[in-house]
């Protein structure tokens, strides 16, 4: 009878080692689902050439984070598709930034070089065929239209233009990817108490410090941009 008693004991302290572990991965995991949630989009708003950088274009990222909701939401059953949508761009033109980052071309390619590290486990190629996660973003890392590394700078090229045309051509993509990737890296799998893939933590963390740490601010859990420690 002791030694069932002493097994019994063992077991619910192993139990409750495990519930404790999987409890203390989740709270993590819940944290930084909600962070990367709360970041809306990104606009790059305009480009400068840095002579701190060599000449190389920088790019100027507006961040804006989700609009909490006032109220009831107003519905308009009169409003037509196209009112609506205008009114929805007239709303997103008059928003304001939280916070404002500026990067160059190769600090959105290492961004992207890192996060398709992270998820093309090549330890487990079978790993992104059954994670849905990991082969979303890798599948955008892969095929998402990111700018190709053309040279852009040059005697030649700012004489013919060439320098402009790929500088502008830059932005566009390089805004509609980086808005694509916050859409693909947003997991939700922490609502339904489902299995969240751990490469998913490493990811939040990657893009969250490429759009706010550098500015010197960072977003806490309760959405409140505060500076970031160091």
């Amino acid at each position: 009878m002791a030694i069932s008693d002493d097994l019994d004991g063992e077991s619910r302290h192993s139990l409750n080692m495990e519930l404790g572990r999987r409890l203390s991965q989740f709270s993590d995991s819940t944290k930084f689902a909600v962070s990367l949630n709360q970041i809306q989009r990104v606009a790059i708003r305009g480009m400068y050439d840095s002579p701190e950088h060599d000449g190389a274009t920088m790019y100027v990222v507006d961040v804006y984070l989700q609009r909490s909701q006032k109220g009831l939401p107003s519905s308009n059953s009169s409003e037509s598709v196209r009112a609506r949508k205008r009114r929805l761009l007239h709303e997103q033109d008059a928003e304001r930034p939280e916070c404002q980052v500026q990067h160059r071309y190769s600090d959105f390619r290492a961004l992207r070089e890192k996060i398709c590290e992270v998820v093309d486990v090549k330890d487990d190629q079978m790993h992104p065929v059954w994670c849905s996660y990991c082969n979303r973003v890798l599948w955008l890392m892969t095929f998402g239209g990111f700018p190709s590394r053309f040279p852009n700078r040059g005697v030649v090229a700012t004489y013919t233009g060439w320098h402009r045309l790929l500088t502008h051509s830059r932005r566009h993509k390089l805004e509609h990817f980086i808005n694509e990737l916050l859409t693909a890296a947003k997991d939700e799998s922490y609502r339904y108490g489902n299995t969240q893939c751990q490469r998913f933590v490493t990811v939040s963390q990657l893009l969250q410090a490429f759009l706010l740490e550098p500015n010197g601010q960072t977003l806490s859990w309760s959405g409140v941009l505060t500076p970031a420690a160091g």
